[in-house]
């Protein structure tokens, strides 16, 4: 994930950066700093979906984060903007280019942590996956996958209202899985954490019903996994 910081003063965007290299682990992200909005805006001409998110400074000379942030709009209308300012009373003009949220200066931690979840989740439950169902190509979204189930060197897909039969490794779908999502219960099974009703020493019971075994010595850690997949997304 890339992550751009627009702001002037040197020492918070050193903070920041440390705080968000923290966060998420620092081979996980990558961090780059603009010192101006003008400088910010003609890279993201040149590249608007190079970043995922973006940490924006209102107060800045030559070009304010407003003005920066209008311009960014222009250009993609939906990647969520982070508006930094150490004067409250400003962070109404955000509503105007429809601001993620605002954080104030000196940051809190609790509040930058609240608000990178709310990204993360925001992230979850955007993602998508393609299928490949013969001759068709279908898009669905991972949080309408209820579970996955291998079957030789296919697997089951399995939503709501369908199931699409996929010449796939359940390992090479492993992959692809957000992790805060889903979880292996057994080595057959791929499950999504949104679809546990209840479980035992045992089985999961799905919502739908149906029951997926849980491998010997596996309780802990799938209690483990649904407490945070509880955090992340409640």
């Amino acid at each position: 994930m890339k992550i751009a910081i627009c702001d002037d003063e040197v020492n918070f965007q050193k903070v920041l950066r440390e705080k968000l290299e923290a966060y998420y682990g620092i081979l996980a992200v990558e961090i780059e700093v603009f010192s101006s909005g003008i400088d910010f805006v003609e890279r993201f001409k040149e590249y608007p979906l190079e970043f995922q998110m973006i940490f924006m400074d209102i107060e800045m000379p030559y070009q304010d984060g407003i003005e920066t942030s209008k311009r960014i709009r222009k250009i993609n209308p939906s990647i969520p903007i982070i508006f930094l300012t150490s004067h409250t009373e400003l962070a109404m003009e955000g509503y105007e280019v429809d601001a993620f949220r605002f954080l104030d200066k000196p940051l809190r931690m609790e509040r930058l942590m609240k608000t990178l979840q709310d990204f993360d989740n925001l992230r979850l439950l955007d993602s998508k996956i393609e299928l490949q169902d013969g001759e068709r190509t279908r898009v669905v979204n991972w949080v309408d996958i209820q579970y996955v189930q291998s079957e030789n060197v296919y697997i089951n897909v399995y939503m709501e209202d369908a199931r699409y039969l996929i010449r796939k490794k359940l390992s090479d779908m492993e992959e692809q899985m957000p992790k805060q999502l889903f979880y292996k219960p057994h080595r057959s099974y791929l499950i999504n954490l949104g679809f546990v009703k209840s479980f035992d020493g045992k089985k999961i019971m799905m919502k739908n019903g149906n029951e997926i075994p849980l491998g010997r010595g596996k309780r802990s850690d799938f209690k483990i996994s649904l407490m945070n997949y509880l955090r992340i997304l409640g």
